[in-house]
């Protein structure tokens, strides 16, 4: 070991690293070459005796095919009743002129349309006459084939195939049948002649290279043969060859003769009982194995020499990079150092570094306060988790009683339509700083977007007496007053009753929105408290609340079937809770408005769906009844049959929806357990919807939108990189700048500083 050891130092690490890439480069072709050679002269054989059988193959189906294309039009002509009455009848001029005439068109008709030429000939054996095209109406005796009709071969409902040479003077191919063709014996026999060119002249047509083909039937005669000169024709005759057509041998075998060596195979067809021999010249082969062995040892030859100089070009190559970061932390190493090891010392002096820098910049980390207040109004954290954050960031909340107050623009479909999405965001912006600064003055208050058009105000109080909650009314409609002073649009707000600690800021946020389904039952721009709802009204209120949320839910669903049961449930709710028409017109109106935002979320507007405007529609009948089948009839199959031309799925829909979501809310803490309960869906559906339609995570989706968000700001905006930290919901700058310059490839000072140049 002291002697491996010492060796191992004499060398650097520049060295060992040449000599490891030239050993595993070179090494591994000469033994690839190798056997490479031994595999390919190995299959050689192998794929000779395939590429053989097949040859047998296809000419076997062929000829089955052929000679079962023959034996099918043996069975139509003995199946002709034309034939099969002259067969009974005779032929006869004076009597049965008719039926013989018949008989001759019906044979000369299947001899034209054959794709295959042949003669017949129709053996009446009752009179001792046979009738054909080729030999005319003559005896019997004077028939060539007399033998085979006095020997019948024949088999029932059957067809025979006598090969050529099987009798004294024949020279064709006869496929042999009875007339009428279930019969046996028959009344008659038919004779088709076939020429063996035909099938010689297919196999000669094959291409089969300078292979040779016999076909033999079961007496061991020749059929038909192709490539075969007249030297090798001696070969089928040969004794060896017997062997191979009377029994079929495993695996390919060779024959010599005429001091030649051949490789072949056979084939025996189970319709035909004939044997099909193919054999390939041995030399042939022998020639294709020198080149694929001269091919190969030169292209080892070639590699390796490539290779060796890849390996010394590559090592010094690879040595580089080494010795680049090496010479970033310390001075020049003698040639002799090991750089590894210096270099491997140096980086973890670097990771102690900036272990040592991520704990102080941890102590800095500035406070995620809207995150922080949107987790705690969802519930995703608890009021020991909230108390952690307060006591570490410092989150401006104070007070032994907190309350929670919504403001929500009115009519929410013009607001959308009166800006477009980049205007929202700054008028959400201003909103959320206007009602900050009502309210300040007064409590603790923080303001936070849980979704687009709507405000949670939390208001920290010290003590809640009987003039607590005037106070906090004076600043709902202080708010509704500047908000219609200011902008071109008004707001409703709801106030929650008070509760103590953190924890009750989720009783309080969800009371806020119950009273703020009342709006549409008190009208706009108003503040509503539970005081101001009647007993009356909150007991018919909440089903039509409750009634609304179903229809749309249905239809984000596409049961649009369910929708409208609930429409009609709907519409036997109004009577016994509306007290006027007119409120019950605005009850509609409301609900068109969250049609309008669920079209807007799958990424198309009501224009799109509808010709006309649907709240001057709305407002033009004089009926529930009829505002009913408007609904349904117009307003439901509408949006059905636009979503079903747009070929919206379900998936695709929930994932409009929450891409729309997204968009809105990118400046906010997102959960993917946040948004599947906002849209009453699974994690595992949403998660499902980005893997499939967007071939992503809803993790990585967030963080490429916010990053674009970023990039968008660097370049046409002179935001400070810290403020959009916060707006873009990262913990620290540190932290953002690591994850764009991962994302994007460069740090975001660079990346602005590039971009303007280009610009300018």
């Amino acid at each position: 070991m002291k002697i491996v050891r010492h060796f191992s130092e004499m060398f650097t690490f520049k060295r060992k690293l040449l000599a490891v890439i030239v050993i595993l480069s070179i090494a591994p072709i000469p033994l690839f070459g190798l056997f490479s050679y031994y595999t390919v002269s190995r299959s050689v054989e192998e794929e000779v005796d395939l590429n053989h059988q097949m040859i047998l193959a296809q000419i076997e189906k062929h000829v089955d095919t052929f000679l079962q294309s023959l034996g099918k039009s043996s069975l139509e002509i003995a199946s002709n009743p034309s034939v099969e009455s002259s067969v009974r009848h005779g032929i006869s001029i004076e009597r049965y002129l008719t039926e013989s005439t018949e008989m001759m068109d019906a044979l000369q008709k299947y001899r034209s349309l054959s794709d295959i030429a042949f003669d017949i000939s129709v053996v009446y054996n009752q009179f001792h006459k046979v009738y054909s095209n080729r030999y005319g109406y003559i005896d019997l005796n004077q028939f060539p084939y007399r033998e085979i009709v006095q020997n019948s071969p024949l088999k029932y409902n059957g067809f025979v195939v006598v090969s050529p040479n099987t009798y004294a003077n024949q020279n064709e191919i006869l496929i042999v049948r009875p007339i009428p063709a279930t019969s046996l014996p028959g009344v008659g026999m038919l004779f088709i002649h076939v020429n063996p060119d035909n099938l010689t002249a297919f196999l000669k047509e094959l291409n089969i290279g300078q292979k040779i083909l016999f076909i033999f039937d079961e007496q061991g005669k020749v059929v038909a043969e192709s490539n075969a000169s007249a030297a090798d024709s001696g070969l089928a005759a040969s004794v060896r060859l017997y062997e191979y057509w009377a029994r079929q041998l495993d695996g390919p075998n060779q024959i010599r003769f005429n001091d030649k060596q051949y490789d072949l195979s056979a084939l025996r067809s189970a319709f035909t009982n004939w044997t099909y021999v193919t054999m390939t010249p041995t030399a042939e082969l022998n020639r294709k194995l020198n080149n694929i062995q001269q091919a190969t040892f030169g292209m080892v030859a070639l590699l390796s020499g490539i290779w060796l100089v890849l390996a010394i070009a590559g090592s010094n190559r690879l040595y580089v990079p080494i010795q680049r970061l090496l010479s970033l932390f310390s001075s020049p190493q003698s040639e002799r150092s090991d750089a590894i090891q210096t270099l491997d010392r140096n980086m973890r002096q670097m990771m102690a570094a900036n272990k040592q820098l991520q704990v102080r910049l941890g102590e800095q980390l500035p406070y995620w306060r809207e995150g922080v207040f949107l987790r705690l109004l969802r519930g995703d954290m608890s009021d020991q988790e909230f108390r952690l954050q307060m006591e570490h960031y410092g989150l401006p909340l104070e007070g032994l009683w907190y309350c929670v107050c919504i403001v929500e623009v009115d009519r929410f479909d013009e607001f959308q339509r009166m800006y477009q999405k980049k205007d929202r965001s700054l008028i959400v912006y201003a909103l959320s700083k206007l009602i900050e600064e009502i309210s300040t003055d007064r409590y603790s208050s923080i303001t936070v977007v849980p979704r687009s058009g709507q405000f949670a105000l939390m208001l920290g109080i010290e003590q809640w007496n009987d003039d607590t909650e005037p106070s906090v009314r004076t600043i709902c409609d202080e708010i509704r007053h500047k908000v219609s002073q200011f902008f071109p649009f008004t707001v409703s707000v709801s106030m929650s009753g008070a509760k103590k600690d953190y924890g009750g800021l989720i009783d309080c946020y969800q009371e806020a929105l119950s009273l703020m389904g009342y709006r549409m039952l008190l009208g706009m721009n108003v503040t509503i408290a539970r005081q101001d709802i009647a007993i009356s009204v909150r007991s018919s209120g909440r089903p039509l609340i409750e009634s609304q949320k179903m229809i749309m839910h249905s239809i984000a669903q596409g049961d649009f079937p369910q929708a409208e049961q609930r429409l009609e449930e709907l519409m036997r709710l109004i009577p016994k809770s509306v007290p006027n028409t007119e409120t019950a017109l605005a009850l509609f109106a409301y609900l068109i408005g969250e049609l309008d935002g669920f079209i807007h979320e799958l990424g198309y507007e009501l224009e799109d769906f509808f010709e006309t405007d649907l709240y001057q529609s709305l407002y033009a009948f004089n009926s529930l009844k009829d505002v009913e089948q408007w609904l349904k009839g117009t307003v439901f199959r509408s949006i059905r049959e636009k979503l079903e031309t747009l070929q919206i799925g379900k998936q695709k829909r929930l994932l409009h929806q929450v891409l729309a979501y997204i968009h809105d809310r990118y400046d906010q803490d997102l959960s993917l357990q946040g948004v599947a309960d906002h849209f009453g869906a699974s994690t595992g559906q949403i998660g499902r919807a980005f893997k499939e339609e967007l071939d992503t995570n809803f993790s990585q989706y967030i963080i490429q939108y916010r990053i674009n968000k970023a990039k968008e700001w660097l370049i046409h905006t002179d935001m400070p990189i810290k403020e959009m930290t916060e707006r873009l919901r990262y913990t620290t700058v540190h932290n953002f700048t690591r994850i764009f310059t991962k994302t994007v490839g460069s740090p975001p000072g660079t990346y602005r500083k590039n971009n303007r140049d280009e610009k300018l």
